[in-house]
Formats: structure tokens, sequence, C-alpha cells
């Protein structure tokens, strides 16, 4: 059989097995990959695709039906594939709009929260880390009996206050910095977001942080608007308000600019769309929300004080939802309230609830394999057990699932704990493992013993579901890709006849099994060998000819003088940078030498767009030698030697 009959038989034998055509929604490739959107992924036959002669693997996620072939071959199935099916091309971008659109309303919910804030990670660690550090020095009998360590240090005060300031600063206005992203993630413009997030935080406006206070006091200020009475209330530390008003904004903006002529767009639209979104805002959104909050606050107190530690359980259970979504903070006034009235059980399940969630990440530092998300793990956990919980749950938890449902099941034994104990606490704290200072001494054992029931348990939880293919996705795609980064695999220039490969980059050589992509790792698509560069420049390791060159300009390909086939690609998923930041030097079917240049890429813009920059360097017919082995691994120069390949 030739090489077109083959992949004529495997495009037609897969268009059957995905359950034809009209199962398909969209479909697209990319370097090693067809990536589908299926109306029911129950009606593709896993086990026949498997055997399908050119498939060498397959997975699902993020709503992408996705089947691995490989480089140079996925393209030429790719185009029989739409042939056969009469299928629209699409791009990429397409397939995963389509994807997307595929998910049910809680999953997209889910995916836009972490979409949002996987950008803001870096700052809200570092603020979480800072005001765990100022709570150290400020808690009350902590390590003083009767005093805070600043009260017993005077000399600490100023460094304590300093602290406070930096620390403060990115919750204090979290508002703008999720109306920058979540604008600019829903299509509009981004400092139009900014804006509209400092007019919800803005000093005109009573804090949110006060709003108990006011109520408890019957002062809210209001704006009389013919007639309408508005709350002049802002929305420091929410999240769902200001993603609503950053989709409004969007929309509204989007609109304007369909229908606003040209010479007076720059004018009108910015105005009339902060204007609009505004007023929109606070009449409708900020009371939706108010409501929603009141609403949750009730239903919280009758199942505490009426179903007791199965009430604390729930509590506990349904918190982690409310954090994600930032309407915890409606809690904020009954908390006051209840604590005026002597007590509060409000800061102990929260403190169960954060501590849970920085248990899960912990566990899934240890558990996950992507090196960038452990890192983020490492001191998310950290933060989240101080009291800090979104860098852990949007940048580690969310991202996995398992491990947030491993929290919110630690938290509800944590809270049946704290609840059957009757923990109370006397002031407003820092819900975290320091909270335990803001209950009387009578409980601050049991709020301790609380805390790490929640954290315990949320790491044990989240242990036994990441051994589950059923909730843990990387166990379901081990020896069978998960990202999309294929290495690419060079031959020596200098060194043809001695069958040795030279590495195309300058940086630190490892082995294909330390990349974090399961599909690398396992060397479904060949053994080799990758490279972490410290250069963003891809040279030819050899003479050859230019076989693949993706349009995404991620990945480039070449058949070496003496029959090797290499494949080089940078960057782990770095094709839904649909080739940003990437600079193509050679076009397909180009004769190179060796050294010559063919790629230059952005590393810090790449890996600021949260991608790992590994590149593997796959011999793709490895199964023409006999045995490829890698030659070196540490800091290695462009040009040194770094495959073997064995004649068979």
């Amino acid at each position: 059989m030739t090489k077109e009959e083959r992949y004529q038989a495997s495009a037609e034998q897969l268009l059957e097995l995905v359950g034809g055509a009209e199962n398909i929604i969209s479909a697209a490739h990319c370097a090693t990959r067809l990536r589908l959107v299926l109306r029911d992924e129950a009606k593709a036959d896993v086990d026949g695709i498997l055997n399908v002669d050119l498939v060498k693997g397959q997975f699902a996620n993020g709503g992408q039906f996705q089947i691995i072939i490989g480089s140079g071959t996925v393209n030429e199935v790719y185009k029989r594939f739409i042939q056969a099916g009469g299928i629209a091309e699409a791009t990429k971008s397409e397939v995963k709009q389509a994807a997307v659109q595929k998910m049910n309303p809680l999953q997209r919910l889910v995916k836009t929260l972490s979409d949002v804030f996987v950008p803001l990670i870096p700052a809200l660690v570092a603020s979480g880390l800072m005001m765990g550090l100022n709570n150290v020095l400020t808690a009350n009998g902590l390590f003083v009996k009767g005093q805070s360590l600043v009260q017993a240090y005077p000399a600490l005060s100023d460094i304590a206050s300093m602290i406070n300031t930096f620390a403060s600063a990115a919750y204090a206005f979290l508002p703008i910095l999720i109306g920058f992203s979540a604008t600019k993630m829903f299509g509009g413009n981004p400092y139009l977001g900014a804006v509209m997030g400092m007019i919800m935080v803005s000093g005109d406006l009573l804090n949110a942080y006060s709003y108990g206070t006011a109520v408890t006091e019957g002062t809210i200020p209001v704006w009389d608007i013919f007639g309408l009475t508005v709350e002049k209330v802002g929305y420091q530390g929410t999240v769902l308000p200001v993603l609503a008003a950053s989709y409004i904004l969007s929309f509204v903006e989007k609109k304007l600019h369909k229908h606003i002529p040209e010479i007076l767009d720059n004018l009108l639209t910015p105005l009339l769309t902060v204007l609009v979104t505004g007023f929109v805002t606070f009449t409708v959104v900020g009371g939706i929300m108010r409501t929603a909050g009141d609403l949750l606050t009730s239903g919280f107190v009758w199942m505490h004080d009426t179903l007791g530690v199965l009430g604390g359980m729930v509590l506990g259970f349904l918190y982690s939802p409310l954090t994600m979504t930032g309407m915890h903070h409606s809690l904020l006034p009954v908390d006051i309230q209840m604590v005026a009235a002597g007590g509060s059980f409000l800061l102990a399940i929260a403190s169960c609830n954060n501590v849970a969630q920085g248990g899960a990440t912990i566990c899934a530092m240890l558990r996950a394999k992507d090196k960038k998300l452990k890192s983020v793990a490492a001191t998310s956990g950290v933060s989240a057990m101080l009291g800090i919980t979104e860098p852990a749950m949007f940048g580690v938890n969310l991202k996995l699932k398992y491990p947030f449902y491993g929290a919110m099941a630690g938290a509800a034994l944590g809270g049946g704990y704290v609840t059957l104990m009757n923990v109370l606490n006397t002031a407003p704290g820092t819900a975290g493992v320091v909270g335990f200072v803001c209950v009387p001494a009578s409980s601050m054992q049991n709020f301790l013993v609380g805390t790490a029931i929640s954290a315990v348990s949320g790491f044990l939880f989240t242990y036994l579901m990441s051994n589950m293919k059923r909730f843990n996705k990387e166990l379901a795609e081990t020896g069978v890709p998960a990202e999309e980064i294929i290495g690419s695999a060079q031959h020596a220039a200098m060194e043809i006849e001695k069958n040795v490969i030279c590495s195309p980059l300058t940086g630190t050589a490892i082995p294909m099994g330390e990349v974090p992509d399961g599909t690398f790792a396992a060397e479904v698509l060949g053994k080799g060998m990758a490279v972490i560069p410290t250069e963003g420049k891809v040279v030819a390791p050899c003479e050859g000819e230019v076989s693949t060159l993706f349009d995404t300009k991620h990945a480039v390909g070449i058949t070496a003088k003496n029959g090797a086939e290499l494949l080089i690609h940078v960057g782990v998923n770095t094709v839904e940078l649909e080739g940003k930041y990437y600079e193509a030097h050679v076009a397909q079917g180009d004769k190179v030498k060796p050294g010559q240049l063919l790629l230059t890429f952005d590393i810090p813009n790449i890996k600021k767009a949260g991608y790992h920059v590994a590149t593997p360097v796959i011999i793709a017919n490895t199964e023409d030698y006999k045995n490829v082995a890698g030659l070196k691994t540490g800091e290695i120069r462009c040009m040194e030697p770094l495959i073997k390949l064995e004649e068979a």
C-alpha cells in the first residue's frame, strides 16, 4: 500500500469511527494531531480509532477530541478527512471556540474564571504571602502573651505597616486587575475594562469592607437618579460583579463600533461604553449580586442554627464555590453583626475552607506532572493556608478540577468539627491558620484541630482522586499525549556519517521523559531529547530539506541528507499562540545547511503567556533505527552533539 493509499484509508476509517460527518462540529489539526469537536463523544469508537494504521494515540481535553497521528502525516490525513466528510476546514481558534461552546454553563463559568485569574496569579501570590507575614507580626498573643510582635517590639511597627500597604494593594484594587484581564478575554478594550474596575473601587464609594457596618448603622450612601435609588457601594475584593461588568462593557463596545460612524468612533465609543456599563453595573448587576448574597447569607445562618453538624458540613462544602464567585464577601455584614452579638461561626468555616484548598493544592503539587503548575502550587498552597485562596483555587485547583473537589470534601469535614465544638470568633480576622488569634482562648485548640482536619483531609481526598482516571485527566492521558509540543529532532550536521544529531538550540538538555507533556514524555511520536532554550534561536543541525513548516511557526521538520526525519517543536502547547512571538527564516521546501537560522522566538513573552518553552528534538522515523540515545544532559551549546543514532 502506498503512502497516499494509507492516508486515504486512515482518513476514511477515522471519519466513520468518530461517528461520521454528522457528528463533527468542527475540525482542524496542529503539528501532530487531529483536533475535533464532536456533537457526542460517546459515539466515537476509541478502541477502533487506536487500531487505525497511522494513529499513535487519542485523548479528549477541554471539549476537544484529539487523535495523535504525527508530524508530516497529520496534515495529509486531515486533507483527506475533511474531503471525505465534506467538512469545512477550520482554524485552531475556531475549534477552540467550538469546544468552549460545547461545555455546559458551569464548565464555561469555571473556564472563564480560570482564564481571567491565571495571568493575575503572580500578583495574588505575592500579596497573599505578604498578608500572611503581616498577620504573623500583628496577631495578638501569637508569640507574646497579651501582645503582638509589633507591640512587644515597637521597632517592627513600621516594617509591618509597610508590608501591610504592599500586601493590601492588589486586593484593594482587585477589580481593576480583573477588569483588564476579563475585558481582554471577552474581546473588549482591556484599558476600558481597567477604567470600569477603577470606577467600582472609587474613593467616592462606600468601601465594600465597610458595608456590613453601614448596614448595621443604616448609613449606606445612595444616589437619587430621577427617583431611582442606587447604593454608592464599592466592589473591593469581588469577582463575579466585575466579570459581569467586563462582559457588559465588551458587548456594548462591540455594538457601538458597528453602529457609530468611523469619524466619531474613537470619541463616542469609549464615552458611551463606560457610561452605559457603569450605569447598568450599579443599578442592575450590583443589586442582583447583593440580593443573591443576602439570600445566601440567610441560608447559611439557617443551616448552621438548624442542622448543627450537618449544617456545618454543608456550609464547609459550599464555601469553595462561593469563594469562586466572590459571593463569600456578602457574608461580611452577617459576620460583623454576629460578632457584635457575641460571636460568629463564619471565620472558622472560612478558615477550614481555605486550609483545605491549601492542602489540596500541596497534594496537586506532588501529583501533577506539569513543572510550571508545580511551581505555582508550591507558593499558592502556602498562601491558601494563610488565608488567600485565589491563586490556589484559580491557578491550580480549578484548572485540574479534582483538587477543587478534594478541598470541598476536606472543608466539609473541618466545618462539621468546628460546628460541633461551637467555635466562634469574637473579632473579624483572616480566614486561615492564623485566624485562631481571633477566637477565645478556650476555642483556639478546637479551631486548630478543625483546620488541621480540613488540610489533611483535603490533601487525602485529592490524593485518592489523583489516582482515579475519572477525575485525573493526566492519568487518562499517560502514554497518550496530553499537550501540544512535539519536539524537534535534528541531525548533526558535522557528523552525519557518525549518525550524531547536534542540538539546534543553546540551553539545558533534558531527557524526553522530563518534558511536561504526556505525548512527548512517553515518546509516542518518536525518541529523542529536549532542550530548554536560553536563546530564542533554532538553527539547522544538519544539511537537509525543510519538509514541514507550520503556519504557526512553532515547529519545523527537516529531512536530513542521510534520511533521518527530524522535528523541532518550540514550546509546549504553543500552537495556541498562532504564530505570535515566532518568526520563520526559511520556507517549506528550502534546502538548508548546518547552522543556518530556521526560527527565532521570544522566550520571555512566550513564558509570560503561560507556555513552557521546552523544545523536544524528535527522530520521527525512530523505527528505522536500532537505537536512539541521548548523548548529553545539562548545559549545551548550539551544534553540540545531542543524540546518537544506531543503524538497524
